[in-house]
Protein backbone atom coordinates (compact mmCIF):
# COMPACT_ATOMS: atom_id res chain seq x y z
CA UNK A 1 0.00 0.00 0.00
CA UNK A 2 1.50 3.17 -0.59
CA UNK A 3 1.34 5.66 2.14
CA UNK A 4 2.98 8.77 3.29
CA UNK A 5 5.84 8.27 5.28
CA UNK A 6 7.04 11.62 6.08
CA UNK A 7 7.12 15.42 5.65
CA UNK A 8 8.73 16.04 2.21
CA UNK A 9 8.30 20.07 2.75
CA UNK A 10 6.57 23.13 5.06
CA UNK A 11 6.37 26.04 2.38
CA UNK A 12 5.74 28.49 5.31
CA UNK A 13 5.88 32.76 5.47
CA UNK A 14 8.05 33.50 8.21
CA UNK A 15 9.04 37.17 9.15
CA UNK A 16 12.24 38.41 8.51
CA UNK A 17 14.40 39.06 6.03
CA UNK A 18 15.36 36.00 4.12
CA UNK A 19 19.17 36.55 4.93
CA UNK A 20 19.13 36.81 8.35
CA UNK A 21 16.45 33.85 9.05
CA UNK A 22 18.52 32.13 7.22
CA UNK A 23 21.72 33.34 9.70
CA UNK A 24 20.02 33.08 12.66
CA UNK A 25 18.56 29.32 11.96
CA UNK A 26 21.77 28.34 10.83
CA UNK A 27 23.90 29.82 13.65
CA UNK A 28 21.80 29.29 16.79
CA UNK A 29 19.48 26.42 15.66
CA UNK A 30 22.36 24.36 13.82
CA UNK A 31 20.02 23.97 10.63
CA UNK A 32 21.82 23.58 7.42
CA UNK A 33 20.54 26.60 4.93
CA UNK A 34 20.04 26.15 1.46
CA UNK A 35 18.45 29.05 -1.13
CA UNK A 36 15.18 27.33 -0.20
CA UNK A 37 15.76 26.84 3.51
CA UNK A 38 16.51 23.66 5.37
CA UNK A 39 16.17 19.83 4.93
CA UNK A 40 16.29 17.40 7.53
CA UNK A 41 18.88 14.35 6.71
CA UNK A 42 19.31 13.57 10.16
CA UNK A 43 17.91 10.95 12.20
CA UNK A 44 14.49 9.19 11.55
CA UNK A 45 11.46 11.42 10.82
CA UNK A 46 9.13 11.96 13.40
CA UNK A 47 5.75 14.16 12.57
CA UNK A 48 2.54 15.36 13.83
CA UNK A 49 0.25 17.53 10.88
CA UNK A 50 -2.28 19.16 12.24
CA UNK A 51 -5.10 20.27 9.75
CA UNK A 52 -6.31 23.14 11.86
CA UNK A 53 -4.73 24.81 15.16
CA UNK A 54 -7.02 27.41 16.88
CA UNK A 55 -5.19 30.04 19.27
CA UNK A 56 -3.72 33.53 19.00
CA UNK A 57 -0.32 31.88 20.07
CA UNK A 58 -0.17 28.79 18.02
CA UNK A 59 3.22 27.66 16.46
CA UNK A 60 2.98 26.72 12.58
CA UNK A 61 6.04 24.23 12.75
CA UNK A 62 7.38 21.98 15.54
CA UNK A 63 11.31 20.97 14.80
CA UNK A 64 12.93 17.99 16.85
CA UNK A 65 15.74 18.70 18.47
CA UNK A 66 18.56 16.30 19.94
CA UNK A 67 18.92 18.45 23.37
CA UNK A 68 16.23 20.97 24.11
CA UNK A 69 17.26 21.67 27.53
CA UNK A 70 20.80 23.27 26.06
CA UNK A 71 18.75 24.44 23.47
CA UNK A 72 16.94 26.68 25.82
CA UNK A 73 19.70 27.83 27.40
CA UNK A 74 21.35 29.26 24.25
CA UNK A 75 18.02 30.73 23.63
CA UNK A 76 17.55 32.08 26.62
CA UNK A 77 21.32 33.46 26.15
CA UNK A 78 20.11 35.01 23.23
CA UNK A 79 17.52 37.45 25.23
CA UNK A 80 14.36 35.57 23.18
CA UNK A 81 11.41 34.79 24.61
CA UNK A 82 10.62 31.28 25.90
CA UNK A 83 8.74 29.66 27.97
CA UNK A 84 9.37 26.65 30.16
CA UNK A 85 10.23 22.90 29.18
CA UNK A 86 7.18 20.45 29.62
CA UNK A 87 7.71 16.97 29.83
CA UNK A 88 5.27 14.31 28.86
CA UNK A 89 6.05 10.76 28.64
CA UNK A 90 6.73 10.85 24.40
CA UNK A 91 9.16 13.43 24.52
CA UNK A 92 10.22 17.20 26.09
CA UNK A 93 8.24 20.24 24.48
CA UNK A 94 9.46 23.83 24.67
CA UNK A 95 8.77 27.23 22.14
CA UNK A 96 9.80 30.59 21.66
CA UNK A 97 9.59 33.41 19.71
CA UNK A 98 12.71 34.12 17.29
CA UNK A 99 13.91 37.82 16.05
CA UNK A 100 11.60 38.49 13.67
CA UNK A 101 8.07 37.55 15.70
CA UNK A 102 7.52 33.43 14.52
CA UNK A 103 6.58 31.44 17.32
CA UNK A 104 8.46 28.04 17.76
CA UNK A 105 7.64 24.85 18.83
CA UNK A 106 10.82 22.48 19.61
CA UNK A 107 10.82 19.02 20.50
CA UNK A 108 12.86 16.22 21.91
CA UNK A 109 10.99 12.97 21.12
CA UNK A 110 11.03 9.91 22.99
CA UNK A 111 10.49 7.38 19.67
CA UNK A 112 9.00 4.48 21.05
CA UNK A 113 7.01 5.77 23.33
CA UNK A 114 5.42 8.60 21.02
CA UNK A 115 5.20 6.09 18.16
CA UNK A 116 2.93 3.71 20.58
CA UNK A 117 1.10 6.81 21.43
CA UNK A 118 0.43 7.25 18.64
CA UNK A 119 -0.50 4.21 17.20
CA UNK A 120 -3.31 3.61 20.43
CA UNK A 121 -4.91 7.12 19.25
CA UNK A 122 -5.03 5.97 15.84
CA UNK A 123 -6.78 2.58 16.50
CA UNK A 124 -9.22 4.37 19.24
CA UNK A 125 -10.43 7.28 16.65
CA UNK A 126 -10.64 3.62 13.75
CA UNK A 127 -13.21 2.32 16.34
CA UNK A 128 -15.02 5.22 17.01
CA UNK A 129 -15.91 5.63 13.40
Amino acid sequence: MAKVIGVGGLFLEFKGEKEALHRFYKEILGMDMSAYGSGFTEGEQLMLLSFKREGEKMPLINFRVDDLTKLMEILKQKDLETDEIAVYDYGKFAHFTDPFGNYIELWEPEPYKYKEMVRKEREAYLEKR
